[in-house]
């Protein structure tokens, strides 16, 4: 498996990859929710830096998962442009599928080697 680089956005990225690294930042946004969501029954309201650390994380987590669908579009032999369809209402259903399932190109496309 291709080792963990969460900010680059050149190279390909396969299926299980893909999958596996956006599982691996679940696990991660959901451990420091939890460290620093406060109460969960939402009684008590979170502090400015419980607040700061959320929007942190959810920035660096948001940056990840857009190089990573980039990197998966590159396997494809598709411009990273195309991860602009994820924010479109319905598309991003169909493109979300896509970056699960569809295979990409054999062998090495424009964007480099299969890793």
């Amino acid at each position: 498996m291709e080792e963990f680089h969460p900010f680059r956005f050149e190279g390909r990225l396969g299926r299980l990859q893909y999958f596996g690294f956006g599982v691996i930042w679940g696990l991660i946004f959901f451990a420091v929710a939890l460290a620093f969501g406060g109460d969960p029954a939402g009684a008590t309201e979170p502090g400015a830096g419980e607040a700061l650390a959320s929007l942190a994380l959810l920035v660096t987590y948001a940056v990840a998962m857009v190089s990573y669908g980039v990197r998966r579009l590159h396997d494809f032999d598709k411009s990273g442009a195309w991860y602009l369809l994820m924010f479109v209402p319905f598309a991003n259903v169909v493109m979300g599928l896509i970056l699960l399932f569809a295979p990409g190109t054999p062998g090495a496309n424009r964007y480099g080697t299969r890793t």
